[in-house]
């Protein structure tokens, strides 16, 4: 004959027969240890079990296999949410970096158009007369982004950080200047030129795309980087400093930006992303434009 029992713990009502009377072991839903309660004996006992006590014995069976089969579903769920939460968080990393060599892509051709006018990329930084770095190539390049309005706006005889120079960095950043990732009001730029000697941009001032002799899509014009910098601050990659490395822990060198390596432009205006695997010879290769390294012809594919 069944009797109802209530478990102590997680109190789930069941319909338990008196021939479990007195024993011990797990609760069917919560797990924890139990001991039926010694069941009065009555007429409905084991040996005049009617029918009906078989078919609830039946459906017992069947309620301890829906709920075994709930406790499968429940795992295949977190598994599934753990499955997509990872797929979610590649696709988001994807869309960034893709979004991130577009604004690469955008800028390089603002720095053609600039070679196209001048002969040469601009130097890094505008300087005074006295030859103190002023304000970053990103500001020279503005009317080549369109924004001729608010170049015509900064001081180029002040410092970037004065007080108008400083101004306007805060509240008139470009949009690609920003990396994908950076939300809100920073005004701190990953979007680097790799200077020094060797590169594009050497102290004696710098090149343009017709110097190149290494080939266009072979030479890096522009580099994520996580060097600290507003993005008027006349501050970029030093060459020599960071030695070829990705995504080190150091802050000066490439990368540190977009997970598992770095996105670069080259000269031909090209978006690329190297991993962060990429020997650093292999880098430093393709950051001179004229030292003859040899490349394979899928290096940046």
């Amino acid at each position: 004959m069944p009797y109802l029992f209530t478990c102590p713990h997680c109190h789930t009502r069941t319909e338990v027969e008196d021939e479990f009377s007195g024993q011990s072991g797990e609760c069917v839903v919560c797990g924890r240890e139990i001991t039926l309660p010694n069941f009065a004996p009555g007429a409905g006992s084991r040996a005049a079990m009617t029918g009906s006590g078989k078919k609830r014995q039946r459906s017992a069976a069947w309620v301890a296999a829906a709920v075994v089969m709930l406790l499968l579903v429940g795992s295949s769920i977190v598994a599934i949410a753990r499955i997509g939460g990872s797929t979610a968080n590649r696709l988001r990393q994807g869309r960034e970096r893709i979004a991130s060599i577009k604004n690469l892509e955008t800028i390089a051709e603002a720095l053609n158009a600039y070679a196209a006018d001048h002969g040469s990329y601009p130097p890094p930084a505008i300087r005074s007369r006295t030859g103190k770095p002023l304000l970053s190539w990103r500001v020279m390049i503005l009317p080549y982004l369109g924004e001729e309005e608010l170049y015509d706006r900064f001081n180029l005889s002040a410092a970037w950080d004065s007080n108008t120079n400083q101004m306007l960095s805060y509240q008139d950043m470009p949009v690609v200047y920003r990396h994908p990732d950076n939300q809100g009001w920073a005004s701190d730029t990953p979007y680097h030129l790799v200077t020094g000697t060797g590169t594009l941009f050497p102290a004696s001032g710098a090149l343009g795309p017709k110097q190149v002799v290494d080939g266009a899509t072979k030479t890096i014009l522009l580099t994520e980087a996580r060097v600290s910098s507003v993005w008027t601050e006349p501050i970029d990659l030093d060459f020599a400093v960071s030695a070829g490395r990705i995504n080190t822990t150091a802050g000066s060198d490439f990368g540190g930006v977009t997970e598992g390596g770095v996105c670069v432009a080259t000269v031909d205006g090209r978006g690329h992303f190297l991993s962060e695997s990429t020997a650093a010879l292999t880098v430093n290769a393709l950051v001179t434009p004229r030292g003859g390294e040899p490349l394979a012809d899928d290096v940046l594919d």
